[in-house]
Protein backbone atom coordinates (compact mmCIF):
# COMPACT_ATOMS: atom_id res chain seq x y z
CA UNK A 1 0.00 0.00 0.00
CA UNK A 2 2.31 3.19 -1.52
CA UNK A 3 1.37 6.75 -1.49
CA UNK A 4 0.21 6.26 -5.36
CA UNK A 5 -3.78 6.53 -4.59
CA UNK A 6 -3.01 9.71 -2.56
CA UNK A 7 -0.18 10.95 -4.81
CA UNK A 8 -2.80 10.73 -7.51
CA UNK A 9 -5.76 11.94 -5.37
CA UNK A 10 -3.96 15.27 -4.99
CA UNK A 11 -2.44 15.97 -8.35
CA UNK A 12 -6.12 15.65 -9.58
CA UNK A 13 -7.60 17.77 -6.94
CA UNK A 14 -4.46 20.23 -7.65
CA UNK A 15 -5.34 20.15 -11.33
CA UNK A 16 -8.80 20.97 -10.76
CA UNK A 17 -8.63 23.67 -8.33
CA UNK A 18 -6.20 25.66 -10.78
CA UNK A 19 -8.90 24.74 -13.13
CA UNK A 20 -11.52 26.19 -11.12
CA UNK A 21 -9.65 29.52 -10.73
CA UNK A 22 -8.98 30.22 -14.37
CA UNK A 23 -12.62 29.96 -14.54
CA UNK A 24 -13.65 32.20 -11.59
CA UNK A 25 -13.65 35.17 -12.87
CA UNK A 26 -16.14 33.96 -15.97
CA UNK A 27 -18.63 32.26 -13.84
CA UNK A 28 -21.59 34.25 -11.92
CA UNK A 29 -23.03 34.22 -8.24
CA UNK A 30 -24.61 31.93 -7.51
CA UNK A 31 -23.75 28.70 -9.61
CA UNK A 32 -26.30 25.54 -9.85
CA UNK A 33 -26.06 22.79 -7.76
CA UNK A 34 -29.06 20.21 -8.09
CA UNK A 35 -30.11 19.46 -12.10
CA UNK A 36 -33.53 17.70 -12.96
CA UNK A 37 -33.43 14.61 -15.09
CA UNK A 38 -33.13 16.34 -18.87
CA UNK A 39 -30.08 18.21 -16.87
CA UNK A 40 -31.67 21.56 -16.05
CA UNK A 41 -30.80 23.47 -12.76
CA UNK A 42 -33.21 23.50 -10.38
CA UNK A 43 -30.96 24.28 -7.20
CA UNK A 44 -27.98 26.81 -6.66
CA UNK A 45 -25.46 27.28 -4.16
CA UNK A 46 -22.86 29.54 -3.28
CA UNK A 47 -19.49 29.76 -5.77
CA UNK A 48 -17.01 29.71 -3.75
CA UNK A 49 -18.88 25.81 -2.22
CA UNK A 50 -19.45 24.89 -5.17
CA UNK A 51 -15.85 25.41 -6.53
CA UNK A 52 -13.89 24.29 -3.53
CA UNK A 53 -16.37 20.83 -2.61
CA UNK A 54 -15.03 18.63 -5.08
CA UNK A 55 -11.93 19.08 -5.14
CA UNK A 56 -11.67 18.65 -1.15
CA UNK A 57 -13.23 15.45 -1.70
CA UNK A 58 -11.27 14.34 -4.21
CA UNK A 59 -8.58 14.03 -1.41
CA UNK A 60 -10.56 13.30 1.41
CA UNK A 61 -12.58 10.57 0.16
CA UNK A 62 -9.28 8.21 -1.04
CA UNK A 63 -7.77 9.23 2.46
CA UNK A 64 -10.40 7.78 4.03
CA UNK A 65 -10.51 4.77 1.93
CA UNK A 66 -6.76 4.59 2.20
CA UNK A 67 -6.76 4.58 5.79
CA UNK A 68 -9.40 1.86 6.48
CA UNK A 69 -8.20 -0.59 4.09
CA UNK A 70 -4.34 0.12 5.07
CA UNK A 71 -5.74 -1.40 8.16
CA UNK A 72 -7.32 -3.81 7.53
CA UNK A 73 -4.25 -5.55 5.17
CA UNK A 74 -2.17 -4.74 7.72
CA UNK A 75 -3.92 -7.19 10.42
CA UNK A 76 -4.32 -9.80 7.38
CA UNK A 77 -0.79 -9.83 6.68
CA UNK A 78 0.24 -10.16 10.29
CA UNK A 79 -2.67 -13.35 10.56
CA UNK A 80 -1.71 -15.25 7.32
CA UNK A 81 2.21 -13.90 7.62
CA UNK A 82 2.43 -13.09 4.05
CA UNK A 83 2.37 -9.51 1.72
CA UNK A 84 0.72 -8.32 -1.33
CA UNK A 85 2.27 -8.72 -4.34
CA UNK A 86 2.92 -5.24 -6.64
CA UNK A 87 0.22 -6.50 -9.20
CA UNK A 88 -2.58 -6.55 -5.59
CA UNK A 89 -1.16 -3.78 -4.28
CA UNK A 90 -1.72 -1.52 -8.19
CA UNK A 91 -5.43 -3.21 -8.06
CA UNK A 92 -5.96 -1.68 -4.67
CA UNK A 93 -4.67 1.29 -5.64
CA UNK A 94 -6.60 1.85 -8.52
CA UNK A 95 -10.15 0.83 -6.30
CA UNK A 96 -9.05 3.48 -3.70
CA UNK A 97 -8.38 6.11 -6.84
CA UNK A 98 -11.57 5.68 -8.05
CA UNK A 99 -13.90 8.37 -5.93
CA UNK A 100 -10.82 10.76 -7.13
CA UNK A 101 -11.06 10.01 -10.54
CA UNK A 102 -15.21 10.23 -10.69
CA UNK A 103 -15.12 13.28 -8.98
CA UNK A 104 -12.22 15.06 -10.87
CA UNK A 105 -14.72 14.41 -14.28
CA UNK A 106 -17.39 15.65 -12.61
CA UNK A 107 -15.77 18.78 -11.55
CA UNK A 108 -13.90 19.58 -14.73
CA UNK A 109 -15.69 18.12 -17.65
CA UNK A 110 -19.67 18.60 -16.27
CA UNK A 111 -19.31 20.99 -13.48
CA UNK A 112 -17.03 23.94 -14.52
CA UNK A 113 -18.69 24.18 -17.97
CA UNK A 114 -22.47 24.49 -16.20
CA UNK A 115 -20.92 27.09 -13.80
CA UNK A 116 -19.95 29.45 -16.46
CA UNK A 117 -22.73 28.88 -18.92
CA UNK A 118 -25.82 30.65 -19.17
CA UNK A 119 -27.84 27.82 -19.16
CA UNK A 120 -25.94 26.14 -16.13
CA UNK A 121 -26.77 22.65 -17.92
CA UNK A 122 -25.35 19.61 -17.40
CA UNK A 123 -25.38 16.37 -19.76
CA UNK A 124 -27.15 13.71 -18.08
CA UNK A 125 -25.48 11.84 -20.66
CA UNK A 126 -21.83 12.02 -20.05
CA UNK A 127 -23.02 11.87 -16.11
CA UNK A 128 -24.09 8.20 -17.08
CA UNK A 129 -20.72 7.54 -18.94
CA UNK A 130 -18.99 8.68 -16.19
CA UNK A 131 -20.68 6.34 -13.59
CA UNK A 132 -20.57 3.39 -15.87
CA UNK A 133 -16.69 4.01 -16.49
CA UNK A 134 -15.58 4.34 -12.63
CA UNK A 135 -17.89 2.62 -10.57
CA UNK A 136 -18.32 -0.62 -13.14
CA UNK A 137 -15.80 -1.21 -15.93
CA UNK A 138 -12.71 -0.36 -13.65
CA UNK A 139 -13.70 -2.42 -10.52
CA UNK A 140 -14.76 -5.17 -12.94
CA UNK A 141 -11.24 -4.79 -14.71
CA UNK A 142 -9.16 -4.58 -10.96
CA UNK A 143 -11.47 -6.92 -9.40
CA UNK A 144 -9.16 -10.49 -11.08
CA UNK A 145 -6.31 -8.42 -8.94
CA UNK A 146 -7.00 -7.77 -5.62
CA UNK A 147 -6.26 -9.98 -2.89
CA UNK A 148 -8.71 -12.33 -1.94
CA UNK A 149 -8.41 -11.46 1.85
CA UNK A 150 -9.28 -8.01 0.77
CA UNK A 151 -11.60 -5.70 2.74
CA UNK A 152 -12.64 -4.56 -1.11
CA UNK A 153 -14.56 -8.46 -1.45
CA UNK A 154 -16.01 -7.98 2.02
CA UNK A 155 -19.11 -6.01 0.44
CA UNK A 156 -19.99 -9.85 0.01
CA UNK A 157 -20.37 -12.54 2.53
CA UNK A 158 -18.21 -14.86 0.13
CA UNK A 159 -14.60 -13.58 1.11
CA UNK A 160 -11.00 -15.59 1.40
CA UNK A 161 -10.55 -16.34 4.93
CA UNK A 162 -11.99 -19.79 4.12
CA UNK A 163 -8.40 -20.80 2.69
CA UNK A 164 -9.88 -24.10 1.59
CA UNK A 165 -12.15 -22.48 -1.29
CA UNK A 166 -9.61 -21.06 -3.15
CA UNK A 167 -10.37 -22.49 -6.08
CA UNK A 168 -14.02 -21.65 -5.89
CA UNK A 169 -13.02 -18.01 -4.77
CA UNK A 170 -11.10 -17.03 -7.92
CA UNK A 171 -13.89 -18.54 -10.06
CA UNK A 172 -16.02 -16.23 -8.19
CA UNK A 173 -14.33 -13.04 -8.84
CA UNK A 174 -13.65 -13.67 -11.95
CA UNK A 175 -17.36 -13.68 -12.32
CA UNK A 176 -17.90 -10.43 -10.33
CA UNK A 177 -14.80 -9.04 -12.93
CA UNK A 178 -17.03 -10.33 -15.85
CA UNK A 179 -20.91 -9.24 -14.85
CA UNK A 180 -19.32 -5.42 -13.74
CA UNK A 181 -17.89 -5.23 -17.15
CA UNK A 182 -20.61 -6.36 -19.20
CA UNK A 183 -23.38 -4.07 -17.56
CA UNK A 184 -20.41 -0.75 -17.53
CA UNK A 185 -20.75 -1.61 -21.05
CA UNK A 186 -24.07 -2.02 -21.80
CA UNK A 187 -24.84 1.36 -19.81
CA UNK A 188 -22.15 2.79 -21.73
CA UNK A 189 -24.42 2.04 -24.83
CA UNK A 190 -27.89 3.43 -22.95
CA UNK A 191 -25.90 6.87 -22.51
CA UNK A 192 -25.75 7.16 -25.69
CA UNK A 193 -29.31 5.91 -27.21
CA UNK A 194 -31.64 6.09 -24.16
CA UNK A 195 -33.59 9.11 -23.83
CA UNK A 196 -32.62 11.63 -21.04
CA UNK A 197 -34.94 11.30 -17.88
CA UNK A 198 -37.08 9.19 -16.23
CA UNK A 199 -35.74 6.17 -18.46
CA UNK A 200 -32.40 6.75 -18.29
CA UNK A 201 -31.84 7.12 -14.70
CA UNK A 202 -33.96 3.91 -13.70
CA UNK A 203 -31.73 2.03 -16.54
CA UNK A 204 -28.52 3.84 -14.76
CA UNK A 205 -30.08 2.48 -11.41
CA UNK A 206 -30.88 -1.26 -11.96
CA UNK A 207 -27.82 -1.59 -13.77
CA UNK A 208 -25.08 0.39 -11.17
CA UNK A 209 -26.62 -0.63 -7.91
CA UNK A 210 -28.74 -3.78 -9.34
CA UNK A 211 -25.07 -5.26 -10.19
CA UNK A 212 -23.68 -4.71 -7.11
CA UNK A 213 -26.75 -5.91 -5.47
CA UNK A 214 -26.79 -9.37 -7.46
CA UNK A 215 -23.35 -10.46 -6.81
CA UNK A 216 -24.02 -10.23 -3.17
CA UNK A 217 -27.12 -12.11 -3.75
CA UNK A 218 -25.17 -14.36 -5.81
CA UNK A 219 -22.47 -15.06 -3.37
CA UNK A 220 -24.41 -16.08 -0.68
CA UNK A 221 -25.74 -18.94 -2.68
CA UNK A 222 -22.30 -20.25 -3.76
CA UNK A 223 -21.59 -20.07 -0.25
CA UNK A 224 -24.50 -21.86 1.00
CA UNK A 225 -23.56 -24.16 -1.93
CA UNK A 226 -20.21 -25.09 -0.77
CA UNK A 227 -20.96 -25.29 2.73
CA UNK A 228 -23.82 -27.89 1.77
Amino acid sequence: MGAHPLALAFVLATVSAFHGLLKWHDTPNPVPAWWNLHGHPIFFMPKWFGFTLLPVLIVLIPYILHIQIHAYHEKYERVYRGRLSGEEKHAIADFISIPALFLFVLHNFILLDAFVSQSGDISPRFLVFNVALWFLIWPGHNFLHVPRYSIILTLTPFNCDNRDKANILTETYVYYACILVITGLVLLICAFFVPTGVGLLVITLVLWLGSYLYLVMYSVVVLEFTDG
